[in-house]
């Protein structure tokens, strides 16, 4: 927030600067809406305009014309990606919580040089454990489907574990001494003193896996086949490689189902920025209520 002591032009003038940005960085979407609203002539001959002046709606209708079935099964792909989706949300919270505990809270041998492996992952490539992982998978007759992409997301992230355990260090060891007394072993501090107290960061966690997971498109192209399977993510890339009988792409609807998919990430973000926000602020005072 600006500061109540800045005199009104000043003001003016910032506000007039993020205005600026906002409109700016809003283009690409307006540019996009206007290519989905395009009648077929139009986007035959590429005459596109940033500012939409043709509603053409039937370009949506047609994305949901035969949502289940056809060589486009967009309702398919909505659901299979709102499965993987909420799986890998329930498997990155669970999983980096836990492992975020152990690491802050439970004493044993060599955790500090365990803890630096872990970090030490991070500084690996993807590309690198690419196709050994994806031998695995194969050898466990899992290709062609969505399970490679859930499982996963149940080992946890090295960054998220990171970012989680630095919440679980700030909560006050008042509240883990008064727990120990009341008779709650390691399992019942976890679920009753710590997870109620980083919900904030569990809300981070769930918002940055919503965004990689609805977007991901290299991991259900290397082990997706069967297009009943796609994702929304693969689906728009497999329509945007595809061409119409004459030659030429219907950019209109393939911009349609990227605008849709686009809608979602922007909802989470407007919902969950609050809790984006709080990261920024200690839990100990919160702790010692």
């Amino acid at each position: 927030m600006l500061d109540k002591n800045l005199k009104i032009h000043r003001k003016l003038i910032i506000y007039a600067i993020l205005i600026a940005f906002a409109l700016l960085l809003s283009l690409p979407f307006v540019y996009m809406l206007s290519i989905s609203l395009a009648t077929p002539e139009s986007n035959a001959k590429d005459l596109f305009t940033i500012i939409p002046h043709e509603f053409y709606w039937k370009n949506f209708t047609d994305l949901f014309s035969d949502a289940f079935g056809g060589s486009r099964p967009v309702g398919r792909w909505i659901l299979n990606t709102l499965f993987i989706v909420i799986m890998s949300i329930c498997g990155q919270i669970i999983s980096c919580s836990m492992v975020a505990f152990g690491f802050a809270r439970m004493q044993y041998r060599h955790k500090n040089k365990i803890f630096m492996l872990l970090l030490a992952t991070m500084m690996l490539p993807g590309q690198i454990t690419m196709i050994p992982v994806f031998v695995m998978f194969t050898k466990l007759g899992l290709y062609d489907t969505v399970w490679p992409l859930i499982i996963p997301q149940f080992f946890g992230s090295a960054y998220n574990i990171f970012f989680t355990r630095q919440f679980v260090t700030a909560v006050p060891g008042q509240l883990y001494e008064a727990a120990e007394i009341d008779g709650l072993n390691y399992f019942g501090i976890y679920r009753k003193i710590v997870l109620p107290l980083i919900k904030p960061a569990l809300c981070a966690i769930a918002i940055f896996t919503f965004n990689f997971a609805w977007g991901d498109v290299m991991g259900p192209l290397i082990y997706l086949q069967d297009s009943d399977k796609f994702t929304l993510a693969l689906g728009v890339a497999n329509m945007s490689a595809a061409v119409n009988p004459t030659g030429a792409l219907n950019m209109s609807v393939v911009m349609g189902l990227s605008l849709l998919m686009s809608i979602p990430q922007i909802v989470i973000y407007f919902v969950g920025q609050k809790y984006l926000f709080q990261l920024n602020l200690g839990i100990g005072n919160s702790g010692s209520k």
